[in-house]
């Protein structure tokens, strides 16, 4: 058995720095609260022709968004309390400078923050707040907001002469600031800003499209066994077309995350296209990336950050059409007997890639034999879907 110690001397040990296991913030498990309202209208425009219209909306408080808290990042005017500016190339040359180093000790900051800190450490560490600590991880912060607004509209055919014909549209817009940033769904860039950091969400698709319709045929022909062949058969098919999901900004690659301790994104260039190609046009995976590197530049080092998402940088729309064709045939009443066949599906495209770090390298880096294998604007071939297929399914029922 041993007994507790709360002797805050035992870590970090001396010569070293450490991670604490985590913060809990003091509020953590407080319930998130999501409001939610909508208005609707539904009208009969005409025998069987109905139209429907609602405004759905929700907002979301209080959901966990470790990201937006940074107790060991440091600031600019934390940098500027001890004299120095990022706008100084001298002065980032000194921060990422050791300890003891001449150009640290020029500058009198060759100076311990506590004795048995490691004077083999960055000038940036030692003025961080914590500087026996890296980083601190951030537990249960419910700190996350998310706003959601959209128009959802409905139309429906009801059965005419065997056809029931149903389209659904949705225009809406979905926002978070940090909610996301527990999953991985969004990077936090400014803690010191929080509002800066609202931004569409990753699941953000501004607009659905989604046309079903179902077609049973009347018999055919002048006589009973033809009519009983050809009639009663069941057509049905479903068509998806959606806004593709956002990409993220790419991270900056300069070194301002090794002098604030957070990451930074970078800012777009005017006048460079997004696209390398035409985002829904033919694409060979196999021959070509798709994103731009030049649309991108790092930040001056004392400048804004971005926000995580670009407001709209989407991935390739997704459209989705599906269709079956079966025949009813009685047996105690039930239907044993279905063929759906997907006979006019579309492939679809593969995500576009946005590696994390580093991104904005030379496309000619990336490539194998002429081949792209990775990096920013690779789309993985293998990783498409939707290709044609067909299935038979069969119920006997007594």
């Amino acid at each position: 058995m041993y007994s507790v110690s709360l002797n805050p001397g035992l870590q970090p040990q001396a010569g070293t720095i450490t991670s604490p296991p985590y913060y809990q913030d003091r509020n953590g498990g407080r319930p998130p609260r999501i409001n939610q309202w909508n208005i609707g209208v539904q009208r009969e425009v005409f025998t069987n022709l109905v139209v429907e219209a609602a405004y759905v909306g929700n907002r979301g408080v209080w959901l966990t968004g470790n990201g937006l808290m940074d107790f060991n990042a440091l600031s600019p005017q934390r940098i500027a309390a001890a004299g120095l500016s990022l706008n100084n190339a001298a002065d980032r040359t000194l921060l990422t400078s050791t300890v003891n180093s001449s150009t640290a000790a020029a500058h009198g900051f060759n100076k311990l923050p506590y004795a048995g800190f490691p004077a083999t450490l960055t000038v940036a560490q030692s003025l961080r707040p914590f500087p026996q600590f890296g980083t601190i991880p951030i537990h249960y912060a419910p700190l996350g907001n998310t706003w959601y607004d959209g128009l959802q509209s409905k139309l429906t055919k009801r059965y005419s002469h065997g056809l029931v014909l149903t389209g659904a549209f949705t225009w809406s817009k979905s926002q978070t600031l940090g909610a996301e940033s527990a999953t991985g769904g969004g990077i936090i860039n400014d803690v010191f800003n929080r509002q800066n950091q609202k931004a569409l969400s990753v699941s953000d698709q501004p607009l659905v499209l989604v046309i079903t319709f179902t077609y049973r045929v009347p018999g055919l022909g002048p006589n009973r066994l033809v009519r009983k062949v050809t009639g009663d058969w069941t057509l049905s098919g479903l068509a998806t077309y959606a806004s593709g999901s956002l990409i993220q900004v790419p991270a900056a690659q300069n070194n301002l995350s090794s002098l604030l301790f957070r990451s930074t994104n970078s800012n777009r260039v005017p006048g460079q296209p997004l696209y390398l190609t035409a985002i829904n046009g033919p694409i060979d995976p196999n021959k070509q990336f798709v994103l731009n590197p030049a649309a991108w530049s790092d930040p001056a080092p004392a400048s804004g950050v971005f926000r995580p998402l670009l407001q709209r940088l989407p991935q390739p729309a997704q459209p989705q059409r599906t269709g079956e064709l079966w025949p009813h045939l009685p047996a105690a009443g039930k239907d044993d007997l279905r063929t759906p066949c997907g006979v006019i599906q579309r492939v679809q495209p593969a995500a576009i890639a946005r590696p994390h770090f580093y991104q904005r390298l030379s496309h000619a880096d990336q490539k194998c034999g002429g081949v792209p294998t990775s990096g920013f604007g690779y789309m993985n071939a293998n990783s498409a879907g939707g290709q044609r297929n067909g299935q038979l399914l069969g119920r006997f029922q007594f």
